[in-house]
């Protein structure tokens, strides 16, 4: 009979939990964000730290009044360790509120890029709290294995466990649904805090349970288990917020939208040394240089500049900052050197980029000169290594020249 009443409790909160997480979620993005197609924005991303801020207050501050009540009836550390997780993720959630507020203020004198990487200092924050509280759980749960203290089952106790596992899932699904509408580190980090205590939840339950079938205690067993999985993820989440900070390469859409725009341009013959400076989430800036005909007149040139610049803050946001490299098209020889070059690159190296392609004509010989790109994972040893390959590659099927490559890498993935 209390096992059909157990199995009616939960069955009945995860089925409402499946039904609601969508709709609930949905409703609150088209209330509070009504403007989020303008993900970018520092506004809509100070709104969403808003709701997460918000919602993650009060739910966690619920759910640690009741489990301090049910810990102390149950006599269960796990119960109990996660009322104070639950207090630890409010300060998460206010940490959440402040670091989106924060990030949202405009630029000035002395932060002329804004204030958006505040955000990666609150993703290491939060993952300090996770691995704390990693740490705090092992510490209880090897207490427990050593003096194992018998636990009182009540039906209660489930009832609060299970709607504990529902309101966690939303705040999972929520913040996970937010972190991926605004590029957000620190809501993918909230969520993956509170898909954690999940799993704290999941296996109290068991824990509990398992006291209907054997006098064993498995609470510190379990409990350990869970500061594991707390440690893992505390640690993937200081390493992203750490990488964020230290400085990424361009992700390769951001890259790739950014040549399109440039490619669309008739006039260009080539772009090369594309680096995006990231100054937090929704505030980079780029700087490249295009290649363009010699004859093009100066006034041509410049229009094209400004098209793109313009387009490119338009549709990207991102402000790009422009170098241009005449190209002498009316030159035979260095036409067909470049192309030769080219050809010889890409036939032992296609992962390389040649350009800015120039003949110094100085004695004994004249000297083919230009710059190879390596991607950021070959180090500057291999990179010498195949510089020298390709140089006497050229020097061989170009006779009466000799090279010199200069070594660049690219600052995009």
């Amino acid at each position: 009979m209390m096992c059909d009443n157990i199995c009616d409790i939960i069955s009945f909160q995860v089925g409402y939990a499946v039904r609601g997480d969508k709709n609930l979620t949905a409703l609150l993005i088209k209330i509070f964000i009504n403007d989020n197609k303008q993900a970018d924005s520092p506004a809509v991303r100070e709104k969403c730290g808003m709701i997460s801020g918000i919602c993650g207050i009060i739910l966690n501050t619920l759910l640690s009044i009741l489990k301090f009540l049910i810990g102390g009836i149950t006599n269960s550390i796990a119960i109990t360790a996660d009322a104070l997780n639950n207090l630890t993720d409010c300060l998460t959630s206010l940490l959440t509120i402040l670091g989106f507020r924060w990030s949202a203020k405009p630029a000035d004198r002395e932060h002329p890029f804004g204030h958006a990487r505040i955000e990666y200092l609150i993703s290491l924050a939060i993952a300090g709290i996770i691995l704390v509280t990693g740490y705090e759980v092992m510490r209880s749960s090897i207490s427990m294995i050593i003096n194992p203290e018998p636990l009182n089952f009540t039906l209660w106790a489930v009832a609060v466990i299970v709607f504990s596992m529902i309101v966690k899932y939303w705040m999972s699904r929520l913040n996970r649904k937010l972190g991926n509408l605004v590029n957000s580190d620190t809501l993918i980090a909230v969520s993956v805090d509170s898909r954690n205590d999940v799993l704290i939840n999941i296996t109290t339950l068991i824990a509990l349970l398992f006291t209907l079938i054997s006098d064993y205690v498995i609470d510190g067993y379990i409990g350990a288990l869970i500061a594991l999985v707390f440690l893992r993820s505390g640690y993937k989440v200081a390493k992203e917020a750490l990488s964020r900070i230290v400085g990424n390469p361009a992700e390769r859409d951001v890259a790739s939208d950014i040549k399109k725009i440039i490619k669309s341009h008739k006039g260009v013959l080539g772009i090369h040394d594309l680096v995006v400076h990231s100054y937090g989430p929704g505030r980079n800036m780029a700087s490249l240089h295009i290649e363009v005909p010699m004859d093009m007149s100066l006034a041509d040139s410049n229009s094209i500049v400004k098209k793109i610049r313009h387009e490119s803050s338009e549709q990207l946001g991102i402000p790009v900052i422009i170098q241009l490299d005449p190209i002498d098209l009316s030159d035979e020889r260095l036409r067909n050197i470049s192309n030769l070059a080219q050809s010889i690159v890409e036939k032992d190296y296609a992962f390389l980029h040649p350009n800015e392609f120039r003949i110094i004509d100085a004695p004994p010989k004249p000297i083919i000169v230009f710059d190879l790109e390596f991607p950021l994972a070959i180090t500057r040893d291999k990179a010498l290594s195949i510089r020298d390959s390709v140089a006497d590659s050229v020097r061989r099927y170009i006779p009466g020249y000799d090279c010199c490559i200069n070594i660049e890498y690219s600052y995009s993935e």
